[in-house]
């Protein structure tokens, strides 16, 4: 059987890469009501980029991005994810988390997100990093577990969020995935098989294992919380939300500095700001449409006063809500294949 093309997919707008993401996952887990939502943290035109190349029973990408991205995305029991970042030599930054893991040269994460089950799942890729990501169906990947009697790689899956590995397994898994992106593989047994025994093999890495924490947790309620939609109803107040999640709006801040280098204000302002730019993109309303409500959505996520929202728009985005409203209706995608040989 010969490997697909690689596909590149380059975005200029979240709304668009959030569609992609959906798309694919389908494609893969096509029982699965997948949903995610993407908000960008740093401030400056975006330009995203992911790397698809299609294997049967395995979907392998390379993203990147030159604005730092926070990724919610709703747990599910179809899939485990096995996450990295290759900085090509360069030392990574600590920004980027996957599923409350900070991410070094030796990190691999994303792996529990199917445990979270009704719940979800983040994750932080920083400015220019290149992140690696193979997800397995997990259906198969537990079949192999049982087949292999890998009870150890069980207990890693349901026990820990991330693992810092210099096994010999972790080294020629991501060397199989780099081969595929440049040769092609066309059978995805050996993923499965050198996934496992990532997890299986002993390490001698202090904080190798690292288990979920309150902070974790409370994170993943928060970012839920805020993107959850009351029709009708104000966003809520710093103080509604430290009620909704049974938290001490000092615990809160100090979560949000710890994990996003800024307070828990700072954050319900990039997220809702999203929403509103997202509200503006959106490809079903008519520009005049757009145009005429433009005040009335900033309100919604709680941008009340005009000139400010303006300001703050301007300086997070490089752009007014007017020319959002006018490249909606330019919105495109741009895809290309890849040829397997030429690839970095």
């Amino acid at each position: 059987m010969k490997a697909r093309k690689a596909k590149e997919y380059v975005f200029s707008n979240l709304l668009g890469m959030e569609t992609y993401c959906k798309n694919h996952y389908n494609e893969y887990y096509s029982t699965s009501n997948f949903s995610c939502n993407i908000t960008q943290l740093s401030k400056g035109e975006l330009q995203t980029s992911s790397i698809c190349a299609p294997i049967n029973n395995v979907h392998l990408e390379i993203f990147k991005s030159n604005q730092t991205l926070l990724y919610e995305e709703e747990a599910n029991q179809n899939s485990i994810a096995f996450c990295w970042v290759n900085n090509q030599g360069k030392k990574p930054g600590s920004n980027t988390i996957i599923g409350g893991h900070k991410m070094k040269d030796l990190s691999i994460a994303g792996f529990n997100r199917l445990n979270k089950t009704g719940g979800n799942t983040w994750d932080i890729v920083g400015a220019n990093t290149l992140l690696c990501c193979m997800s397995l169906k997990w259906k198969l990947m537990k079949e192999k577990i049982d087949e292999m009697n890998a009870y150890n790689a069980y207990a890693r899956i349901e026990e820990c969020i991330g693992i810092d590995s210099n096994s010999d397994a972790s080294f020629q898994l991501k060397k199989l995935f780099q081969y595929h992106f440049t040769k092609g593989v066309a059978k995805a047994n050996e993923f499965y098989d050198l996934a496992i025994a990532t997890l299986e093999d002993s390490c001698e890495l202090p904080n190798y294992i690292t288990e979920r924490s309150e902070s974790t947790e409370l994170i993943e309620d928060l970012v839920k919380l805020l993107h959850e939609d009351r029709p009708g109803l104000p966003p809520l107040t710093i103080g509604e939300i430290s009620k909704y999640l049974n938290s001490e709006q000092e615990s809160l801040g100090q979560a949000c500095r710890s994990t996003f280098n800024m307070n828990t204000l700072d954050l319900i302002k990039s997220i809702r700001l999203e929403q509103v730019k997202k509200s503006y993109l959106n490809p079903p309303v008519p520009r005049g449409l757009k145009q005429f409500t433009k005040q009335h959505n900033a309100l919604y996520y709680g941008f009340k006063n005009c000139n400010s929202f303006q300001r703050l728009y301007f300086k997070t985005f490089e752009e007014s809500p007017e020319e959002t409203i006018d490249k909606a209706s330019k919105m495109s995608v741009l895809v290309s294949d890849l040829h397997r040989g030429s690839m970095s």
